[in-house]
């Protein structure tokens, strides 16, 4: 390991279908929501506003903080997925749409991106997503997060 990454994503629900890219990692035809890298002296929510646009081109006003996961290389040698070797910090927001695009499209997609879409809830469970936690539990949170009733989960060291 050489250093700690932070990074912000976006859960951004409009209408019954959620925003997410897709790409081609770690496999073809794997989903995620919008987010990155978090750049010296921005603030996290920050951060995810400005790479859900980067990635979407949808403007959204960061919300409340569902979920806190790191990931530490050295614990999973074996795991599905081959992050990068840095140990990670993952916050993930509830994200509000302020406006957006009459075509989907970010201004800084990232190389291993394909495509963005509104993607109805109830597909979700169908498909190839990263992080794997969210694709199981998307309903609870969107259903919790709505009602304002979600409280933030620290998931610890997770693959």
């Amino acid at each position: 390991m050489s250093r700690i990454r932070t990074a912000a994503t976006g859960l951004v629900v409009r209408d019954g279908h959620v925003l997410l890219v897709k790409g081609d990692w770690p496999q073809p035809d794997t989903w995620l929501p919008p987010g990155g890298g978090q750049e010296l002296g921005e603030p996290l929510h920050r951060a995810v506003e400005r790479e859900v646009l980067e990635e979407t081109g949808v403007i959204v006003r960061a919300g409340q903080l569902l979920f806190l996961r790191e990931h530490i290389p050295a614990n999973h040698e074996d795991g599905p997925i081959a992050y990068d070797r840095n140990h990670r910090v993952d916050a993930l927001f509830w994200c509000e749409v302020v406006s957006e695009p009459s075509k989907l499209g970010g201004s800084v997609p990232d190389p291993t991106h394909t495509g963005v879409e509104w993607v109805p809830l109830d597909k979700v469970a169908g498909l190839r997503m990263i992080p794997l936690y969210l694709r199981d539990q998307l309903t609870d949170v969107v259903a919790q997060a709505t009602a304002g009733t979600w409280q933030t989960k620290y998931l610890g060291d997770m693959a």
